[in-house]
This record gives C-alpha cells, sequence and structure tokens, in this order.
C-alpha cells in the first residue's frame, strides 16, 4: 500500500455556531426612527432558532413578531403550533401578528405558549398585517419580520417612518 498525502476532509455539521453565523448574514437590521426592525430570511428550524437567539439580544420596549406563514410547506398543524409556541419562548415575542395559510395555527401555538389574546392577531395576507402592525407599534419595540419578502418589509418600513414622523417624510 502506498502512503499519500492528501487529506480527506469529512462534510462540516451544522452546530448551533455554524448556524448562528450563517443567520447573521441572512438578518437584515432596519433602523426606523425609534423602532427596529430585523428582516430574516430563514427557512429551516435551525435558521429559525438562531434568528431568535438574535432578537432575544436586542434591548427592547417590546418583542414583536409578524410572521407570514406562506414560506411553511409542511401542510400538517403540529409544524405551524409549534412555531407559535417557539416564537413565545425561545424569542420571548410579547406580541404577535401572524398571516397566510397557517396563521391562525401558529396563533394558536403563541396562545397556548402563554401570550393574552390581545397580544396576537391573525390577518389574511401580508398587506394587512403590516398595516395592523404599524398602528401597534410603540418607540423601542423590535420587530422581526418573518418569512416576509424584501418588497413587503421594504413597504413596511416606509409606512412606519410615515405615521411615527410624517412631517419628516413631508420634507
Amino acid at each position: 500500500m502506498e502512503w499519500t498525502d492528501t487529506l480527506m476532509l469529512e462534510p462540516r455539521r451544522p452546530t448551533p455556531d455554524n448556524i448562528s453565523r450563517t443567520v447573521a448574514y441572512k438578518v437584515r437590521v432596519i433602523p426606523v426612527e425609534g423602532v427596529s426592525l430585523l428582516h430574516a430570511e430563514v427557512r429551516t428550524h435551525e435558521e429559525t432558532e438562531a434568528t431568535l437567539e438574535l432578537l432575544r439580544g436586542f434591548r427592547a420596549a417590546r418583542r414583536v413578531v409578524l410572521c407570514d406563514t406562506s414560506f411553511l410547506v409542511d401542510d400538517t398543524h403540529t409544524v405551524e403550533r409549534q412555531l407559535g409556541h417557539t416564537l413565545v419562548n425561545s424569542g420571548d415575542a410579547e406580541m404577535l401578528v401572524s398571516c397566510g395559510s397557517c396563521a391562525r395555527e401558529v396563533a394558536i401555538g403563541a396562545r397556548d405558549a402563554g401570550l393574552d389574546l390581545a397580544s396576537v392577531v391573525v390577518c389574511g395576507d401580508a398587506k394587512s398585517a403590516c398595516e395592523v402592525l404599524t398602528h401597534r407599534l410603540i418607540p423601542g419595540d423590535t420587530v422581526l419580520l418573518l418569512g416576509l419578502d424584501r418588497w413587503t418589509c421594504d413597504r413596511l418600513t416606509a409606512s412606519l417612518a410615515k405615521r411615527l414622523f410624517p412631517s419628516a417624510v413631508a420634507a
């Protein structure tokens, strides 16, 4: 048998640290005067958990999650309810606005995890969810935008800036 100096590398298995670093590149922080928006383009459970860890790291008056469930591909309601539960328990969410085809199930999970009825809103689509969110935010909130596309996120940002500081937008 002949010896060679070839090094065989195994594929790197995902670890929580690797996932956290990967998620940091998928999260866009959007400052709006008085409110912080975290736009997360994540798809897996592990990435969602790492994103919620980032959310917990922000100092905030309240942690709010706007979740568009259109990105969920599992049609069993267990996964959606578990997501709602995770948003509250792992992300310390104090308010949830949910939209999309599985919005109701995510909201049920959040309610089961302890959010009161007034802190959970279910909307039919992302546009109405953004309108609800625009009128319910207070200065100091940190908002995780989970599952929203970039265009919707940019519209929400403009709407928030217009509502919170109408004179600055008009000038």
